[in-house]
């Protein structure tokens, strides 16, 4: 299903394998936009235009995967993404969180555009529709501009992390929607 989203002239789609290159050269280009200065530059270093688009192809075309991908197109040219399922740790489903947004990166010169929460909205209204309650999202703890951007769409911190990885740590904090329809629009 396509959306347009009439402000921007964002179109908003489910994503295909055939997008894999697209979408791991922007998932590389976000996180290098993103996080300079907040996580340790080996870790952005290490980041691979190859093994993100070899990721997302293989996540795409699993057949089995809950995984639900979308796009944010303008004039032919992927701005955005999100990725949404069910949650990838038990830490925050005990608490009713049974669904997740794994991911949401908007290049910079497409942000306060609406196109993010419109990610968010599509997302959200995708996870109702396979019977989840409520979504839950890690960001790093630094990344004021996207906690601002959670707290707006009405999310509340509902739990931090730790996350160990090669070259660093990411402390994390993660914003919940319960249920969804706080995160739906009418």
């Amino acid at each position: 299903m396509k959306t347009k989203i009439v402000k921007t002239g964002v179109t908003l789609r489910s994503a295909a394998a055939s997008d894999a290159p697209a979408l791991g050269r922007l998932h590389v280009a976000s996180w290098r936009e993103t996080y300079t200065g907040m996580i340790a530059d080996q870790m952005l270093a290490a980041q691979s235009v190859e093994k993100r688009a070899a990721m997302w192809k293989r996540i795409i075309s699993d057949q089995q995967s809950k995984t639900a991908v979308y796009l944010a197109e303008g004039s032919g040219v992927i701005v955005g993404f999100g990725s949404c399922g069910p949650p990838r740790t038990e830490q925050l489903l005990a608490d009713g969180y049974d669904a997740e947004i794994e991911a949401i990166y908007v290049l910079r010169p497409s942000q306060g555009r609406g196109v993010g929460k419109a990610l968010m909205h599509r997302m959200a209204w995708d996870l109702a529709a396979r019977g989840y309650n409520g979504a839950s999202l890690w960001v790093i703890r630094e990344n004021a501009r996207a906690r601002r951007f959670y707290e707006l769409l009405g999310g509340a911190v509902v739990a931090e992390r730790e996350d160990r990885r090669a070259y660093g740590v990411l402390n994390e904090v993660a914003y919940g929607w319960r249920p969804l329809d706080q995160l739906r629009p009418g």
